[in-house]
C-alpha cells in the first residue's frame, strides 16, 4: 500500500469542503487515509475529517473500508468511541472524487507515546486496558471486529480513554479474503489465525488487546515480530509480565489473551471483568503491633476471580458451563503466573455476577481484610435486581415507559419459564439481542442502563443454570 504523500491530497488548510467542513490543519497520515481537523461552520464545532486516499477510491473493496468504519462506529455508540457525525462521498478542487468520514475530534495524546517513555504503572495499566475491553466486550456483543487494536488506536486525555480508527472492522463471522493485505493492520498486533484466512472473530481483538497490556506493563511488546513472517513463527509458551506487586489475576489474564489458539483465549467481557476486580487503590495495611494488639490471627486476602468462559457456546451447553474441551484459562495460566504472596489466584466456581468466590485464605500479618466474596444469588434476587435496574431507569427518565414493561415482562417471563440447557442459552441470548436493539435505537434505553441489564440478565441466567 502506497504511503500518502502531499501530491496524493490537492487539499489545503482554509479548503472548505460539502459547503460545510473548513480545513484546518492536517494532524495524521496513514496508509490509506489522511485527518484534518476542521471546524463544521454549520454547528460551530471542531471535528475531525477522515479523508481516503483519492488514489485508492478507485479500489471497490477499500471504497467498502471507509464505509464500513462509519457503520462499526455509528452501530457501536460507545462513549469510549470517537463518535461518527457523517459519511460523505464528494470531490476535491481538481476533481477527483473521494470519501469523508466525519469524526468526534478527541482530546489527548496516543497512547503508543506514553508507552515510548516507559512501562506505565501498573494500576494505570489495568484502569486503561479495562476501558478498551469494555469497548471490545460492546463491539463484540453487536457483531464488530476492530482488527487494529494498537496504542496507536488508543487516546489517553486524563482518566478519558478513548478508541479510534475502525477503519478495517469487520462483521463477527465475515470472510477473511484480503489478498492485497490492506486490512491486515499492524504486525506485532495481529493475531496468528489472520493469516490462515480465519473468518473475523472476536478473539482477534483480545489477541491484540492482550499485546497492548503488555507493553503498557512492561514496556515492549511481549513477542519479536518486525514483519508477517513474525506473526507466523510459533514464539512458544507466553511469559506472563513479571511486574512487581501485580495481581496474579492480571498477569495471567493477559498471557491467556496472548494464547495461539483462539480458542484458548478469554473473551473481551472476561478480560474487563478481570481488570475491573482490580482495586484502584493499594490496600491499607495495619501496623504489626497494632494487629498483635488486637489479637488478630487470621486475615483475609480477597481472591481475584475469573469467570467461565461464555463464547462461543455450545448449542446444548448449559449457560455458565465452560465448553468441555476448552480448557479455563485462568487454570492454566496460574502455574505460569509470577509468584505473589500478596496477590489473588484464580479461584473456580462462577457466582451471579460472573465472578468466584474462594473461601477466606490466611493473609500475612499486618495485612487488612479484604472484601467478602459476592453471594451466589437465587433466581429471586436475580429477578429483583433486574427489575431494580428497570424501575430505576423509568424514574430517571432513561427508558421509555412502554419498553420499561416490555423488559420487566423479558425478565419474568424467564424466570416463569425456568428453562435450561441449550433453551436457556437461546432465551438469555434473545433477552440480549432485545437491550442492543433498544440501545440502539437512540432514544429509548439509555446505554449505561443497557449496559447494567446485560449484567442482570447474565447473573438470572447463572442462577436458573445452577
Amino acid at each position: 500500500m502506497p504511503f500518502m504523500t502531499e501530491y496524493a491530497y490537492p487539499l489545503r488548510a482554509g479548503d472548505l469542503m460539502v459547503e460545510r467542513y473548513r480545513l484546518i490543519d492536517r494532524i495524521g497520515v496513514g496508509g490509506m487515509a489522511v485527518i484534518w481537523r476542521a471546524r463544521d461552520e454549520t454547528l460551530d464545532r471542531l471535528v475531525a475529517l477522515k479523508v481516503l486516499d483519492p488514489r485508492l477510491y478507485g479500489d471497490e473493496r477499500l471504497r467498502e473500508l471507509a464505509r464500513r468504519e462509519a457503520w462499526a462506529v455509528a452501530r457501536l455508540n460507545h462513549p469510549d468511541v470517537a463518535g461518527v457525525h457523517d459519511f460523505v462521498r464528494t470531490s476535491t478542487p481538481d476533481g477527483q472524487e473521494i470519501a469523508v468520514i466525519v469524526l468526534q475530534l478527541v482530546a489527548g495524546e496516543p497512547l503508543a507515546d506514553r508507552i515510548a517513555l516507559g512501562a506505565l504503572p501498573w494500576r494505570e495499566a489495568v484502569r486503561i486496558g479495562v476501558r478498551i475491553a469494555a469497548v471490545l466486550e460492546v463491539a463484540h456483543r453487536r457483531g464488530v471486529v476492530h482488527r487494529d487494536i494498537t496504542p496507536d488506536n488508543v487516546m489517553v486525555h486524563g482518566e478519558q480513554v478513548t478508541v479510534l480508527d475502525f477503519g478495517i472492522a469487520a462483521r463477527v463471522g465475515e470472510p477473511d479474503d484480503d489478498s492485497t493485505g490492506a486490512s491486515f493492520g499492524t504486525p506485532a498486533y495481529v493475531a496468528p489465525e489472520r493469516l490462515d484466512g480465519m473468518p473475523a472473530e472476536p478473539a482477534t481483538d483480545v489477541y491484540a488487546l492482550g499485546v497492548v497490556m503488555y507493553e503498557m506493563l512492561t514496556g515492549r511488546p511481549p513477542f519479536r515480530v518486525r514483519g508477517w513472517d513474525d506473526v507466523a513463527a510459533d514464539h512458544g509458551p507466553v511469559v506472563p509480565p513479571d511486574v512487581p506487586e501485580l495481581p496474579r489475576s492480571v498477569a495471567a489474564v493477559v498471557a491467556a489473551a496472548l494464547r495461539r489458539d483462539s480458542a484458548t483465549r478469554p473473551s473481551a467481557a472476561e478480560v474487563a471483568r478481570v481488570l475491573r476486580a482490580v482495586p484502584a487503590r493499594s490496600p491499607r495495611r495495619l501496623l504489626p503491633m497494632a494487629a498483635v494488639a488486637a489479637g488478630v490471627a487470621v486475615l483475609g486476602v480477597l481472591v481475584w476471580t475469573l469467570p467461565t468462559r461464555e463464547s462461543p457456546r455450545d448449542p446444548g451447553q448449559a449457560v455458565g458451563t465452560p465448553p468441555a474441551s476448552t480448557p479455563g484459562f485462568g487454570a492454566q495460566s496460574a502455574s505460569a503466573a509470577p509468584s505473589d504472596t500478596t496477590s489473588p489466584t484464580p479461584a473456580l466456581s462462577p457466582t451471579a455476577n460472573g465472578s468466584r468466590p474462594a473461601p477466606s485464605t490466611p493473609a500475612p500479618a499486618g495485612q487488612s481484610p479484604g472484601p467478602s466474596p459476592v453471594p451466589v444469588l437465587t433466581v429471586k434476587q436475580a429477578q429483583d435486581a433486574a427489575l431494580r435496574t428497570i424501575d430505576a431507569a423509568a424514574r430517571d427518565g432513561k427508558v421509555r415507559t412502554d419498553v420499561a414493561t416490555d423488559l420487566r415482562n423479558t425478565v419474568n417471563n424467564l424466570v416463569q419459564a425456568r428453562p435450561t440447557g441449550a433453551l436457556l442459552a437461546t432465551q438469555v441470548q434473545a433477552a440480549h439481542e432485545k437491550i442492543d436493539q433498544r440501545v440502539g435505537e437512540g432514544d429509548t434505553l439509555a446505554w449505561e442502563v443497557g449496559e447494567q441489564l446485560h449484567h442482570d440478565i447474565a447473573a438470572l441466567a447463572r442462577a436458573l443454570a445452577a
